[in-house]
């Protein structure tokens, strides 16, 4: 096993070389390439060679081609193999982790001791550099490596333009120099403005190539490089914003250009004469760009999600008009694009089947519980800290095509066919879907028929988190604010099912300070929703220490009213808000009275968990996904590629036929390009995709047996249990509503911790304590809150973490998503 070990180790760093080697040949074009080409037999070598023309990689094309494009592809599919190589590593050290408890191999012994001796030392990936937050900041909290990241991209971008132009510059300064006669056309100021402007579109290839990678949610280059798809979007704005200030320049000094030169009539035309541009395509395509960058401005996004939903389709618009535009810069970034559509079209298959959602619970804070069928081959790529896209097409016409990012408060452990996954009812859509559960809990429970609901759902995932990163440290310090607690609960319940089935304690975290605020004290009914004991009874005396501490920030009078602290003596005393003092979050209850309003939904006092009919099989989520085998999605990737470079070749052949006479326009070409896109993904991958899908089904229909049950509506217990898929069917039952008139429902937590009443945490106390409490270890510190919170928290973890020094090292992980 050691043997293998150390072979699949190898196989790794090799793929990273060559993968690096790839890279850097990319950025040699922008670094060191040579001067633009002149070749006046350009189109007649072309003329006189088909194959030549069937993949057109002599003279300048060729060199973009090998320079920008096959570097990609090669990254793209070496990928897969790497992520590959790190599963089997993965494994094999999780293995030969459980085989070491009580024996002594190697294997085992260094497995077990790697998570132990790590030296405490920061890193890159996890340093907040910039913690302070607000208008002069637009990036946020910013780790050491995506500050290197940020300036590595505006350094590229700034060295290609300056060369760019300087060469341009002494080549203009040349010409005129040798030929006084040319200023009389054109004075050298004006022409030194056309290539400047000119450079500046070229520089913004640079990130509008970039920028289609972490928008593809499944990339693969981002599973290589350990970048959840929740933090790839922040740098697909951040490439977004550099291309379009860049094409803003660029236009501008255009315009002013035209209007120099009393030719401001070409600006509304056309006509492209061969590699010409097209002027008032790229106008379109600027003006649809500025109109996407401000539709998408955090204000404006917020407030009217709809409209950015819908606008940000224009990015269809903007690519069409760019090839209108500026045909020949094409190979700068078709591949991206490619790798993009590809995206799409595996995401569109995922997302065409419908999920069954096995039961909806409204708790007693507004919020809802979703329990949504899946399978095991379906969730490959399902880790604890994995995110889903939910739509719902029962929701009204504009709000059922909407797609929402939620994570989820399960794990794989768990070996439930199911996903648990917890929303707040905060904006329109979540607003909206909890309105449309509670009418038809109170519908059903007036007639005492079905739900008027439907309980069909569209799926895409799993994205985010695969490396279960957290199982590095021995300590964790989880901070959680409101609705952002649900990832660190799929967390902890990784960690305690993987300490139930015995898994090294060396390999586990050993102590978890969990941090938890809330506004009003039913807010902590999803704390209270999962509880350890039932997950791994008796894991306090295996090693495993959690401490939570919730604070309640906007507690009132009447909240202490409601509040009961079991005593000694068995009895419940009443707190005293003027003390503030630190209460058992164990023995400490909240308790509502009911008003014995028995038609009002609202008035119940414990949660509502809805489930629809079923008589025929459940379906789960599909197993044709992005994050699905990568054998599978590296095939579907290759076959599509090789059918768009097959049509788009072909097409040169036979289409573009004179290059001399009648060559085409900007726009046919670019009508060859999209068709040949669109036809290579879905025919070429397609025969791909659907092979999967009918081995998928195949497999999917001999592990699941058909299921046939029929449930109803319940309300008042406070830990729903969700149906199961082998569930005997039963008669549809109605609404059982429990109404108390003097006694109260307490519920207490079942975590171990302190309850704080009115107060907000002081984080400097937090961490100073815990600073004082450990020595010399790594501490990992996940955050899922506010933007307030987390620059709070990063604050506090740059300032206990020496650069020079051997104490402790607090790494921050923001885990939160924000769009």
């Amino acid at each position: 096993m050691e043997a293998q070990l150390r072979l699949l180790i190898i196989a790794k760093h090799a793929l990273q070389s060559v993968m690096c080697a790839a890279s850097l040949l990319w950025l040699c074009w922008w670094l060191v390439s040579s001067e633009p080409m002149k070749d006046p037999k350009y189109f007649d070598r072309l003329e006189e060679s088909r194959p030549s023309r069937f993949f057109r990689v002599d003279g300048k094309y060729g060199l973009v081609i090998i320079y920008q494009a096959m570097p990609v592809v090669v990254v793209a599919l070496l990928s897969f193999g790497l992520i590959e190589v790190r599963k089997k590593i993965k494994s094999l050290e999780r293995k030969s982790g459980s085989e070491f408890s009580g024996a002594s191999g190697d294997s085992g012994k260094w497995a077990q001791s790697a998570h132990a001796t790590r030296p405490a030392r920061p890193s890159v990936v996890t340093y907040p550099l910039v913690v302070r937050t607000g208008w002069w900041n637009p990036f946020g909290v910013l780790t050491a490596a995506e500050a290197l990241a940020i300036v590595g991209v505006l350094f590229l971008v700034l060295y290609s333009y300056g060369r760019l132009t300087k060469l341009d510059f002494r080549e203009l300064e040349e010409r005129y120099h040798s030929d006084p006669k040319l200023s009389l056309t054109r004075p050298l100021s004006l022409a030194k403005l056309n290539r400047a402007a000119e450079n500046l579109g070229r520089a913004a290839l640079i990130p509008f190539a970039l920028l289609w990678i972490p928008v593809s949610r499944g990339s693969p280059l981002l599973r290589a490089m350990k970048v959840p798809y929740e933090h790839a979007v922040k740098y697909h704005i951040w490439l977004a914003v550099s291309a379009l200030t860049l094409l803003t320049a660029h236009s501008v000094l255009y315009i002013v250009y035209y209007y120099e030169t009393d030719s401001a009539y070409k600006i509304l035309e056309w006509v492209t004469e061969r590699e010409r541009c097209s002027l008032v395509a790229g106008l379109v395509a600027w003006l649809a760009g500025l109109l996407m960058w401000v539709t998408s401005l955090s204000y404006f996004r917020r407030r009217w999600y709809e409209i950015f939903f819908s606008v940000h389709h224009l990015y269809v618009v903007f690519l069409l008009f760019w090839l209108y535009h500026v045909m020949y810069t094409i190979h700068f970034f078709i591949v991206p694009v490619l790798l993009f559509v590809i995206d799409r079209f595996l995401r569109m298959v995922q997302s065409r089947q419908s999920v069954d959602v096995l039961s909806a619970t409204v708790l007693e804070s507004g919020a809802i519980q979703l329990r949504i069928a899946t399978n095991l081959e379906s969730t490959g790529g399902y880790h604890a800290l994995s995110s889903w896209y939910l739509r719902f097409p029962s929701l009204s016409k504009v709000m059922k095509l909407q797609w929402h990012f939620f994570s989820v408060t399960s794990t794989p452990l768990d070996e439930k066919p199911e996903l648990s996954i917890v929303i707040k009812p905060l904006g329109k859509w979540t607003s909206s879907l909890h309105s449309q559960l509670l009418k038809s809990a109170d519908a059903s429970g007036r007639t005492g028929g079905g739900c008027p609901f439907s309980f069909k759902a569209g799926i895409e995932g799993p994205y985010g988190d695969e490396t279960d990163f957290f199982l590095r440290y021995k300590t964790l310090v989880l901070v959680g604010g409101g609705i952002g607690l649900t990832p660190l609960l799929a967390m902890l319940c990784d960690v305690l099912h993987r300490q139930r089935r015995g898994q090294g304690a060396a390999s586990l975290p050993t102590s978890i300070h969990l941090y938890h605020c809330v506004r009003k004290p039913e807010e902590l009914c999803v704390l209270n929703s999962i509880d350890p004991h039932q997950i791994s009874p008796g894991y306090e005396k295996r090693g495993l220490r959690i401490h939570v501490s919730a604070f309640v920030t906007s507690a009132s009078l009447s909240d202490y009213r409601h509040m009961r602290m079991l005593q000694a003596s068995g009895e419940y005393s009443l707190p005293d808000p003027s003390l503030q003092e630190t209460l058992d979050l164990a023995t400490t209850t909240w308790t509502r009275a009911g008003n014995g309003k028995s038609d009002d939904v609202d008035a119940m006092n414990g949660p509502i968990t809805i489930s629809p009919a079923r008589t025929r099989g459940i379906k789960g989520i599909s197993s044709v996904s992005t994050k699905g085998r990568s054998s599978w999605v590296a095939a579907t990737i290759l076959a599509s590629m090789a059918g768009f470079y097959i049509l788009w070749g072909l097409s040169n052949v036979y289409i573009v036929k004179h290059l001399r006479n009648d060559f085409p326009t900007n726009f046919t070409r670019a009508h060859i390009v999209v068709a040949s896109m669109i036809l290579g993904t879905t025919i070429f991958g397609g025969v791909i995709v659907l092979a999967w899908w009918l081995s998928s089904t195949k497999a999917s229909s001999s592990a699941t047996p058909p299921d046939s049950r029929k449930v109803g509506i319940a309300s008042n217990s406070p830990s729903p249990a969700p149906p199961h898929h082998d569930q005997v069917a039963h008669q549809l039952q109605p609404i059982v509503r429990t109404h108390l008139d003097e006694e109260n429902i307490a519920a207490a937590s079942p975590w171990s911790g302190t309850l704080r009443l009115g107060v907000r945490p002081l984080w400097s106390d937090i961490f100073n304590a815990l600073n004082k409490e450990y020595h010399d270890q790594n501490i990992g510190v996940l955050v899922s809150g506010s933007e307030g919170m987390q620059a709070d928290v990063a604050k506090e973890c740059q300032r206990h973490t020496r650069l020079f020094d051997t104490s402790n090292v607090f790494h921050y992980h923001g885990v939160s998503f924000e769009l």
